[in-house]
């Protein structure tokens, strides 16, 4: 199933702790990308409601900027209509200078009101390659993006 493209706004909702949902990470690159691209957070048990961060990692191991655009899939796919993005990396595309490494973080809830069926689904990210489609983004700071400190390395 396809996610929101834009921003979710987060109210205060209530929080169903009677409910755990799973929600698994995948990630992979296209064919020809050359990024190393992982989820920090392979699975997290979530209350519906309930506002969390998950951490993505990617490393540029190219010597060339690359800009990639992460497109998020989810299954099964009515789950889709219930996972809601306050902030996501794949809202915007990335841009990563050759050698570099970033951490990259998704905000999400499940909303409340998902069916009482659906206690486990998957988002799977893949990221491509759009440096050629790009246009001078390059050169553009992501304000999402946070590049790990040289004294964490």
């Amino acid at each position: 199933g396809k996610t929101n493209t834009t921003a979710a706004s987060y109210q205060a909702v209530d929080i169903d702790e009677s409910r755990e949902v799973t929600v698994e990470f995948i990630t992979r690159t296209n064919t020809g990308m050359p990024w190393e691209f992982r989820a920090e957070t392979k699975r997290i048990k979530v209350h519906p409601g309930e506002l969390n961060t998950v951490s993505f990692y990617v490393r540029n191991p190219a010597t060339s900027n690359i800009v990639a655009q992460a497109i998020p899939s989810v299954s099964p796919g009515l789950a889709a209509l219930y996972l809601n993005k306050t902030e996501c990396f794949c809202f915007n595309q990335q841009p990563l200078s050759g050698g570099k490494e970033a951490y990259m973080p998704m905000q999400f809830y499940v909303d409340p009101q998902i069916p009482d069926d659906i206690s486990y689904f998957t988002v799977q990210y893949t990221l491509y390659d759009v440096t050629a489609r790009a246009g001078g983004l390059e050169t553009k700071t992501n304000p999402f993006m946070k590049t790990q400190p040289e004294s964490e390395k």
